[in-house]
């Protein structure tokens, strides 16, 4: 007799479950911390990109498909000027031109469309990605490239018996969290940060007040797109730089913007951070699933608290 497909199927996926309870129950502390720290350390970039479009998605309102973009722009000018100008120097230049280039594609491409219904910029960012991504392939191909560090930089660092790359695992997340407390001092002790904060709730209002409104969004559409550059450059000695990159990075981006919160900086930061620690160590307990992580990390969410863990209800009302 023929076995029902639909109990087998159910013994196979009853099977898999066991398997992965065994493989969890079997999981050493070495293990569990590695992935851990792999988890924070994906986390952290998650969150220079997140917030960039966290910014410009509450300022603004413009709902950005390029800005995966924009973290693939600045992974490929780290590796083109690495070997020219050195490897800091091409992070900081990477990131600054991908700034200036979002600053010029606010006030020239998506400024016109202010007026219009946000697909208008929704379907504007998602075709330039794909010029971009077109661009990125005429000029390096379609074949992954990588950047080294310098010889100065150490591979590993020793905590007792443990060793961590250091570039990935400390420098990276040393640097990130300096990043986010000079953007927290740019949002909440200076003018240009108060305007911020203060058109993300209300746009209007603080045109009212004779703000240049055009110019503010145009700033802060290019210190968004800086953070993505900046991402994508810090990122470029730990990832095989290729076209892909954007299309990975802008879903992700989106969701954890949506489970961290529209407009919120510390939504941004937990949202990464979650994401990024629970899809590390789904890939060692149940790697089928790491994929759908993020995505069911979103869903409840949203069944639980529909604008997010940190935003603000009523944001686009």
């Amino acid at each position: 007799m023929e076995a029902d497909p639909c109990e087998a199927n159910g013994g196979s996926f009853r099977r898999i479950r066991r398997t992965s309870a065994i493989h969890f129950l079997a999981l050493t502390t070495p293990e569990l911390l590695d992935q851990l720290v792999n988890g924070v350390t994906l986390g952290m970039l998650y969150i220079l990109v997140a917030l960039g479009l966290n910014i410009i998605l509450g300022l603004m309102g413009v709902i950005n498909f390029s800005h995966g973009s924009f973290f693939m722009l600045g992974a490929y000018l780290m590796y083109q000027l690495n070997g020219p100008i050195g490897f800091w120097p091409a992070i900081l230049a990477s990131a600054v031109i991908v700034g200036l280039l979002g600053m010029a594609f606010e006030s020239t491409l998506i400024r016109p469309l202010y007026k219009r219904i946000p697909e208008y910029t929704l379907l504007l960012t998602f075709g330039t990605a794909l010029i971009f991504a077109q661009i990125v392939r005429r000029l390096w191909g379609d074949d992954a490239v990588r950047v080294s560090t310098p010889g100065y930089i150490p591979n590993t660092i020793s905590l007792g018996s443990y060793q961590l790359p250091f570039y990935r695992d400390v420098l990276l997340v040393g640097l990130t969290i300096l990043i986010l407390a000079g953007v927290w001092l740019l949002l909440n002790k200076t003018n240009i940060g108060m305007i911020i904060r203060a058109g993300t709730r209300d746009a209007e209002m603080v045109k009212i007040l004779g703000i240049n409104m055009p110019l503010m969004f145009t700033l802060v559409f290019g210190i968004g797109s800086l953070m993505a550059g900046l991402a994508g450059a810090l990122a470029a000695p730990i990832y095989a730089i290729q076209p892909s990159l954007a299309s990975q990075w802008i879903v992700l981006t989106f969701v954890i913007v949506i489970v961290g919160g529209i407009g919120s900086f510390w939504g941004a930061i937990v949202g990464g951070l979650l994401i990024g620690i629970v899809t590390s160590l789904m890939a060692l307990i149940w790697p089928p699933a790491v994929e759908l992580t993020g995505y069911i990390i979103m869903g409840i969410i949203l069944l639980v608290r529909p604008r997010g863990l940190f935003g603000v209800e009523g944001l686009f009302e």
